[in-house]
């Protein structure tokens, strides 16, 4: 039995998650039409370009918390329970969904890790049967959110060790194991894994994926080449 992990802000889901947070936030007069602009900029700037802004990220995680500080999580959940719905609705990239469809008829584990909240990935996972999710988790103390972070975001090298400690626990095998991603940030993660594959890759994320004769999906340029002929 194999075990694959899958990134999730444009591997799995086109763009940021945290894109269709600031979305359904907005639609329940949480955050302003101004501020969701920002995050459209943001959502634009990181498909287009296929590559993460550290900036861009530690802003919106600041933001982000600030947003949640004192509010009760049982009242947040519900928010976050709508954004996967959102998700769900149009943002998954079928090629890649079609991966974690293969990995399940076979019998594999398979796992969310991300640097999104733990409380979408694990939703998420949930949602599309998957064992489980790793993320980046809020401190909440009487059941309300600090608006500070219980560790640290979970985000590129963070990410590798997080599988390597979880599978330490778990006695999970990473010698028949999977890794997916897009991005430059996780190839501690795609070097931790026996079978690494590549998704939307920018130029050197593609450069390095072919040297090393990784496998690539595309399905960004699937996804336009499809818009393309149907219009």
């Amino acid at each position: 039995m194999a075990n694959a992990f899958f990134d999730l802000d444009n591997t799995l889901i086109r763009g940021s998650s945290m894109y269709y947070l600031a979305k359904v936030l907005v639609r329940e007069k949480v955050l302003s039409r101004r501020e969701l602009g920002r995050f459209a900029s943001a959502q634009a700037k990181f498909i287009r370009s296929k590559t993460e802004d550290k900036k861009i990220s530690q802003v919106i995680t600041e933001r982000a918390l600030t947003l949640i500080k004192g509010r009760e999580q049982a009242d947040l959940t519900k928010f976050l329970d709508m954004t996967v719905n959102e998700i769900i609705k149009g943002a998954l990239y079928k090629e890649v969904v079609n991966k974690l469809t293969w990995h399940t008829s076979r019998g594999d584990n398979t796992w969310l890790v991300t640097a999104s909240p733990i409380e979408i990935a694990f939703n998420l996972a949930k949602k599309l049967k998957m064992n489980g999710a790793l993320g980046t988790v809020s401190e909440v103390i009487n059941g309300k959110y600090t608006g500070r972070l219980q560790g640290e975001v979970l985000h590129g090298p963070r990410k590798a060790r997080a599988i390597f400690e979880m599978s330490t626990k778990a006695n999970i095998d990473l010698t028949d194991s999977y890794g997916y991603s897009d991005s430059l940030n996780d190839l501690p993660l795609l070097c931790t894994v026996s079978n690494p594959v590549v998704v939307n890759p920018n130029a050197e994320l593609l450069r390095i994926a072919r040297k090393n004769n990784w496998e690539v999906i595309n399905p960004a340029v699937n996804r336009a080449r499809r818009v393309e002929t149907a219009a």
